[in-house]
């Protein structure tokens, strides 16, 4: 069996780690990405002084299966608990932010995914352009380089409104449900400061805007202990509202507006940069693991099936594999 899988985002690796793990020489297994390497939002910015978690924040575990894994990455050393101090910013007061216990991979947040990718076979720089059908199997087309041809199986692990594109032509029978999954933009504005800003909390919530979201990436386990770096994120409304306004100022003004829940002027960072993440946070999810079309052969999978974060990913990416698990 030919198994292709578009996206190494955390459920494209864990679906191909699980199918080598379990079907072993039975299966031929190839991940395609269009970016430079694994690790999707789970991902970290480097700059000579400085890292960002500019993705995902930190992660909780409630499902049984996930918890196991998350345990036996801690004992690898890829991933530590956060005894973060978290607060959230309601009616002007500080308010403990409450939940799970919080997680991170370490020493950056795109460690545990690199080390699942170590042993699998992933074409990077690999931009799918169509899937089409070739008699019995798939061919995949790429931007500016060769087809591949001969799949038996295809899953498409990549933000739902990228798989719409990909899949809508193929006549996957999941369109309608792939089609409810709604995405939100997201700015991620990196503050490097070379002092120590000595902030009360490390992690800071507040009301939709161009601030929403602040941490002290620097005070996760495992990151380089001298000066501090920000993470700041914009809420969905925001980001949704200005995803095509001009960087340079959306930068300003998450500045501007971090400082002022901060009570510092931010403007003074040694470093400041801005990514945008068209596909970021999931408003709607598909409401189920994975999406299936078994008489394709084709299994749509990804964090936004369940409503968003790393658990949702991780579980997607797993119940992915056990499908076509099902049909080998």
């Amino acid at each position: 069996m030919r198994i292709a899988i578009i996206g190494a985002g955390l459920s494209g690796i864990v679906a191909a780690k699980t199918l080598t793990e379990r079907l072993g020489h039975k299966a031929q297994i190839q991940v395609f990405e269009k970016s430079r390497g694994a690790g999707g939002r789970m991902s970290t910015r480097r700059t000579d002084e400085f890292e960002f978690d500019h993705g995902a924040q930190y992660f909780t575990a409630k499902n049984h299966a996930f918890q196991a894994a998350v345990d036996a990455a801690i004992i690898e050393g890829l991933i530590a608990p956060w005894q973060s101090a978290a607060k959230y910013l309601k009616d002007g007061e500080f308010e403990d932010d409450t939940g799970g216990a919080r997680y991170v991979s370490t020493p950056r947040m795109n460690s545990w995914i690199k080390s699942m990718a170590n042993d699998l076979d992933i074409k990077t720089s690999a931009r799918v352009s169509a899937i089409v059908k070739n008699q019995q199997s798939w061919t995949l087309e790429f931007e500016g380089q060769p087809e591949q041809s001969g799949f038996d199986v295809v899953i498409c692990s990549v933000p739902s409104p990228q798989a719409q594109i990909l899949l809508t032509p193929t006549g996957f029978s999941g369109l309608a449900d792939l089609q409810d999954a709604k995405m939100d933009v997201c700015f991620a504005l990196m503050l490097g400061f070379n002092h120590n800003l000595n902030l009360p909390w490390d992690t800071l919530r507040s009301k939709d805007g161009p601030a929403s979201w602040i941490a002290v990436n620097s005070a996760k386990p495992g990151r380089p202990e001298s000066g501090t770096t920000l993470m700041v994120h914009s809420g969905p409304y925001w980001s949704n509202t200005y995803s095509e306004t001009d960087k340079t100022l959306l930068q300003e003004k998450m500045i501007e507006a971090a400082s002022e829940l901060v009570g510092v002027d931010l403007t003074t960072a040694d470093y400041s940069t801005i990514h945008r993440w068209l596909y970021a946070a999931v408003s709607t999810g598909a409401g189920q693991p994975c999406l299936t079309d078994e008489s394709h052969k084709i299994i749509a999978c990804g964090d936004w099936c369940l409503g968003g974060r790393i658990e949702g990913a991780w579980l997607s990416g797993k119940a992915a594999a056990e499908q076509v698990i099902s049909w080998a």
